[in-house]
């Protein structure tokens, strides 16, 4: 474990477990890096070393008052990968972490980059477009942001309620919405605004390494046919796995799929 400063006075926390073929995962709105406890614990056993970051604003790292867009956090992963000094990874996004790899991909020439695998990613689009009518309406996303700022805590607990096609024990709730409350309330509003702005489609055609696309057929977050259809459409070199038991939270919902298919993908 370790903190890697991306600038002056901001410093991003990073975990590094395990060794051989490195993933990097990038977490989910409004999470942290330890969402993915579930593939921590068991990748390491099929030599696979795992490092996850805490984004700006998220988890344990710095919550600076600053712009929160997908440029800025793609710009501290490639600040990240730099002082790491790691190459050929996976590089794994979930949710709003998907949209951040997606920006990544383009924004820095896929740099340290071998391969890309995108987890019920919201991206490239979600919010209506005047060439995208079935995206979803802005207001969810202004209004979301809006709750932060009234009571995060029930957009919190609303969130981790609609992230599961099967209802979650509350214990596992509370869990995910106390990960949720760690996070700056400013970078959870301004990032979930930054979603609902978010237009990735022209970067899809940058991304030239074999990406995985895991996505749960439930998902109301990200909608499958919103998503993963589309990245699938518009990125060449793709394989894209159906998870057919899981809403957003494929990470816990079906973890041992999950699981293998990072596994043999990334070897």
């Amino acid at each position: 474990m370790t903190r890697i400063e991306v600038e002056e006075g901001v410093e991003l926390f990073v975990q590094d477990w395990g060794s051989g073929t490195p993933i990097v995962f990038v977490h989910g709105w409004p999470l942290s890096h330890r969402m993915f406890e579930y593939q921590y614990i068991r990748l390491p056993r099929e030599d696979i070393r795992c490092i996850g970051i805490d984004l700006r604003g998220y988890g344990q790292s710095s919550k600076p008052w600053s712009e929160y867009d997908f440029d800025m956090f793609a710009d501290d992963l490639k600040a990240v990968l730099d002082e790491l000094d790691v190459d050929d990874v996976t590089l794994a996004g979930f949710s709003m972490g998907g949209g951040v790899v997606t920006r990544y991909m383009s924004r820095h020439n896929e740099d340290h980059v071998a391969k890309l695998a995108l987890l019920g990613a919201a991206s490239p689009v979600l919010a209506k477009k005047p060439d995208f009518p079935e995206g979803v309406d802005g207001a969810a996303f202004t209004g979301l942001a809006a709750g932060c700022y009234e009571d995060r805590a029930k957009v919190s607990s609303d969130f981790a309620d609609s992230m599961f096609h099967s209802a979650p024990s509350p214990v596992l709730k509370d869990w995910l919405q106390n990960m949720s409350m760690e996070s700056s309330p400013q970078a959870m509003a301004d990032s979930i605004e930054a979603v609902g702005e978010m237009d990735l489609r022209s970067d899809l055609a940058d991304i030239s390494v074999p990406t995985l696309i895991c996505h749960g057929v439930h998902d109301e977050a990200c909608p499958f046919e919103l998503t993963a259809e589309k990245l699938q459409e518009g990125i060449e070199n793709t394989e894209l796995v159906r998870f057919e038991e899981s809403g957003h939270a494929l990470f816990y919902e079906e973890k041992g799929k999950l699981n293998r298919e990072l596994a043999e993908f990334s070897k």
